[in-house]
């Protein structure tokens, strides 16, 4: 008898082993395409990391952290000329 309430207490239910596939898929989503990975952003559709996420569980290709081209680098402008005009 008590060993029937164990096996039906301790067995996984599939609302939460689909949570934590879901989890484990979005752990390697970051990992592989450079976000932070944060638990509590799972379902929190406010988060840009959870939105590509399901753009790619959806087939599309989301936008990658790790190949974005950097910014250029600051070059103030010379304040000696006129700055309409540049100087050749």
């Amino acid at each position: 008898m008590a060993n029937e309430w164990l096996n039906k207490y301790l067995r996984m239910k599939p609302e939460v082993s689909d949570l934590f596939e879901d989890l484990d898929n979005y752990r390697e989503f970051c990992r592989n395409y450079g976000y932070v990975f944060d638990e509590s952003h799972l379902y929190n559709e406010r988060n840009p990391a959870y939105n590509e996420f399901i753009k790619f569980t959806k087939g599309r290709e989301p936008w990658d952290q790790w190949r974005t081209p950097k910014r250029k680098e600051f070059v103030p402008r010379n304040r000696d000329g006129n700055w309409k005009y540049k100087a050749q």
